[in-house]
């Protein structure tokens, strides 16, 4: 047997009102929850993965792209539509009758 280490690398957008810098910040991470960090780390390891630190640093985005904000916009829509999927997958019970 083996041993594979290496990182998992994902890009985070989020908007937020414009405000006091600190106000800003603190908003742009407010949704990345203990829980929702929790819940990565166990999605990847049902998937057969050691999840060791995980963090997150967001930084302000000098002169955004109007498209940057439809898009992230859309994704997000998408994605709450789409995420009871993914939670009910978690709940699906499977009975074997003999």
């Amino acid at each position: 047997m083996e041993i594979y280490s290496g990182k998992l690398k994902i890009e985070l957008a989020t908007i937020v009102e414009s405000s006091e810098e600190n106000n800003m910040k603190n908003k742009a991470h407010e949704g990345l929850t203990m829980e929702l960090l929790k819940e990565l780390r166990l999605l990847l390891g049902a998937a057969g993965y050691m999840v060791g630190a995980i963090g997150t640093t967001l930084e302000k985005v000098e002169n955004p792209k109007s498209s940057d904000y439809s898009m992230i916009k859309s994704e997000v829509e998408k994605s709450k539509k789409e995420i009871n999927r993914v939670y009910n997958k978690a709940s699906r019970i499977s009975f074997r009758i003999e």
